[in-house]
């Protein structure tokens, strides 16, 4: 290979960028030729110079597809992203991180899984059967969660419905919520294991969830909590609020609603909780007492007057 084209050396066809070749190259010719002066019979002897030597690729392992055995692969990192009911003696669990083949648990014993569906995003779905109503621990893998699930047996969502509704007709005996809060919506909602129902201030409505196993008469009491909060909404400002503390007996500056308070504990000592609770209390004639009581103790009939009057009109 001459000079220009070895400068030229540097690219294969497939796009790899090879090393530039190395080798030692001859030493200069210290003469073209060397003419021997003698007789003309004398011959003339040129010096040779070896031809360079060629570059050699250097050899480069290829990587070889092996076949995978996806039985053998760890999971890795799986995350959960809801466990629910959406059905009697059903519960799913969805997330991203799992396999097909992940064991799958209920109660720490092997589930009768339904389905086990994994799509191309890594994003998965198992559905398992449960026999037993109650709440339950399912698991895939190590990645648990908690869900509450009914007997095979149990009501419809048609019947479910069919009970908020005749409890928001039986309300009205309590509390005239169309009247004294003309703009507010009431609204029926898929069921939501452990919420009752939900108030938005912003949209105004009250939501009640379409939890199974629930009797008429709770649901009465889970609208009027609801509707307590509306009180706190529309009756309350924050003067008040400290006035309502100290009628209760607990520190004026304990935070009125913790948005992080989730747990069971947590939410029963929250003043927002209680004041929809005692709401209940007073507008049931006290048929449903406040399950706050972590919070203070149930409210006596004075206390209930005096929180009557303060919730009368408007702030």
């Amino acid at each position: 290979m001459g000079l220009a084209a070895l400068a030229l050396a540097g690219c294969r066809s497939d796009g790899r960028q090879l090393r530039d070749p190395v080798f030692d190259p001859p030493a200069p010719a210290t003469a073209a030729a060397t003419v021997d002066i003698s007789p003309p019979t004398a011959a003339v002897t040129l010096l040779t110079i070896p031809p360079l030597p060629e570059p050699v690729d250097e050899p480069v392992d290829e990587p070889v597809d092996e076949p995978v055995d996806e039985t053998t692969l760890d999971s890795g990192v799986i995350e959960v992203d809801q466990l629910f009911s959406p059905a009697n003696a059903t519960a799913e669990m969805t997330g991203t991180g799992a396999l097909a083949t992940d064991p799958v648990t209920v109660d720490d014993q092997p589930a009768d899984v339904l389905s086990f569906v994994v799509d191309l995003d890594g994003r998965f779905a198992v559905q398992v059967w449960i026999d037993e109503e109650g709440p339950h621990t399912v698991c895939v893998a190590d990645a648990c969660a908690r869900v509450y699930t009914l007997a095979a047996d149990a009501e419809s969502p048609e019947e479910v419905t069919a009970k908020i509704e005749t409890a928001l007709q039986l309300t009205v005996e309590y509390l005239d919520y169309l009247d004294e809060f003309p703009d507010w919506e009431p609204r029926i909602a898929g069921a939501l294991s452990g919420t009752g129902g939900i108030t938005d201030p912003d949209a105004k409505t009250v939501t009640i969830y379409r939890n199974r196993g629930r009797t008429i008469d709770d649901f009465v009491r889970t609208i009027l909590h609801e509707y307590g909060h509306v009180a706190d909404f529309e009756r309350l400002d924050d003067a008040e609020r400290v006035a309502y503390l100290e009628l209760r007996g607990v520190d004026p500056s304990t935070i009125w609603r913790d948005e992080a308070a989730h747990r069971l504990d947590e939410w029963g000592r929250q003043p927002s909780e209680d004041f929809a609770e005692v709401m209940v209390a007073l507008w049931s004639g006290e048929r449903w007492l406040p399950r706050t009581e972590q919070f203070a103790p149930a409210p006596s009939p004075d206390v209930l007057a005096r929180v009557e009057l303060l919730v009368a009109s408007e702030p």
